[in-house]
């Protein structure tokens, strides 16, 4: 997510539209829905404030990558698609 923000988007299609996309899991959009019980996003007011949250907690997994990859000067510190 962060990865994505930091450039205009134009440039960032350019530079990474050759980027192999199947090796990691976009959680920006999926965190929630693949993680909570299907039953939760039945109700129309708790479908809202859960994928409200959608964003925040996929903050909270890039601060993870940043943390992660700090010491690894060969890439992006906002990189999220390394395998590990």
């Amino acid at each position: 997510m962060y990865f994505e923000e930091q450039h205009i988007p134009e440039l960032f299609f350019m530079k990474h539209r050759h980027d192999s996309e199947e090796d990691f899991v976009d959680y920006e959009k999926e965190i929630l829905n693949k993680s909570l019980t299907p039953f939760l996003f039945n109700n129309d007011r708790m479908n809202y404030f859960l994928t409200s949250l959608q964003r925040p907690v996929s903050i909270l997994f890039d601060n993870f990558n940043i943390i992660k990859n700090f010491r690894n000067f060969m890439v992006d510190k906002y990189y999220y698609k390394q395998k590990s």
